[in-house]
């Protein structure tokens, strides 16, 4: 009996294991591809000095999602691994807690404030080609909204979470479960309020560029090119939302069954660990959707590696004399 249950620990723990290295694996590519958007995007503004209002909200979605996998690089082993287990003791392991609970909802919030930010933005310029509505202090005015609706929002966690041990095993939880289950409402419905004004939005955006006649003078070329362009954005914009509610539906549902008390009915096998690696595999899809959708980015990308590429076989070279 014994040697059975041995038995059975283990293959638990290397499965454990393969489940964290997975979303370890998924983080990791996520916080490296969203730092190479932020160098490329900041390589372009130091050679033209000038950047497009899209590049700054592009910018604001890679800083939350590199915020989000490095805070939860780490806890795909506390989590997966030690069961939620909070190795940090005392008053240390307190702070790094309302920290931990705090972030968690600052990156998600933020990310998709700036979809539905861009989402505006495109409408203005769709609809009054002419006018610059969005100007660059409105675009950072925006992106500060952002981070200030986000931290006003997960604020309290700083006074609800804390650490709750019994029989030696400590967690990082809300100390009121009401409170908990209020949190995850009131995010289901944030996320809910902001897809539906994307979604008539951008049912609004694609209405105005599919109805829109050809000039018939010399300047139809340069029409041409800047309908080609605004319906390659407007495609690479539809597929971030897909893949934002795609990949946070499973996570959200969960929440949202613990709050709604219908957890027991959606529980089923690898189910949450499913919910997670989707919820993180966002920030890795995301710059992959850059790449694939818009030109300008695609040929910056490009250059960036070709001169890393560059660099690596000068440093070859050197070391081979």
């Amino acid at each position: 009996m014994e040697n059975c249950t041995n038995s059975s620990t283990v293959a638990g723990n290397s499965e454990a294991i393969a489940k964290a290295t997975i979303c370890m694996l998924v983080l990791a590519v996520s916080l490296v591809e969203n730092i190479m958007v932020l160098v490329v995007l900041k390589k372009n503004f130091s050679l033209r000095r000038r950047m497009r209002t899209n590049s700054f909200f592009i910018a604001n979605m890679s800083v939350a999602d590199v915020l989000f996998a490095a805070q939860n690089i780490p806890h795909s082993y506390n989590y997966i691994v030690l069961n939620g287990h909070w190795i940090l003791q005392g008053n240390i392991g307190m702070v790094f807690c309302k920290i931990d609970m705090f972030f968690s909802l600052i990156t998600m919030v933020t990310a998709n404030l700036t979809i539905l930010a861009i989402a505006i933005h495109r409408f203005f310029v769709v609809y009054f080609p002419f006018k610059k509505i969005i100007t660059r202090r409105v675009c950072f005015s925006i992106i500060f909204l952002t981070w200030l609706v986000s931290t006003l929002f997960a604020s309290p966690m700083f006074y609800y979470a804390d650490l709750i041990s019994e029989n030696d095993f400590t967690t990082c939880t809300l100390t009121d479960v009401q409170v908990l289950k209020t949190w995850y409402t009131v995010l289901a419905g944030i996320l809910a309020t902001t897809l539906v004004a994307m979604l008539v939005l951008y049912t609004a955006i694609g209405l105005k560029i599919w109805r829109r006649k050809f000039p018939g003078d010399a300047n139809q070329m340069a029409y041409l090119r800047r309908e080609k362009q605004n319906h390659e954005i407007f495609k690479m914009l539809i597929t971030l939302i897909v893949a934002f509610y795609v990949c946070s539906l499973p996570i959200l549902t969960l929440q949202l069954s613990f709050a709604l008390g219908f957890y027991e009915v959606l529980q089923v096998v690898h189910g949450r660990f499913i919910a997670v690696v989707m919820l993180c595999l966002n920030g890795a899809i995301n710059p992959i959707i850059y790449v694939i959708f818009n030109k300008s980015f695609r040929d910056k990308v490009k250059v960036a590696l070709s001169k890393c590429t560059c660099a690596r076989t000068a440093i070859y070279s050197l070391g081979k004399h």
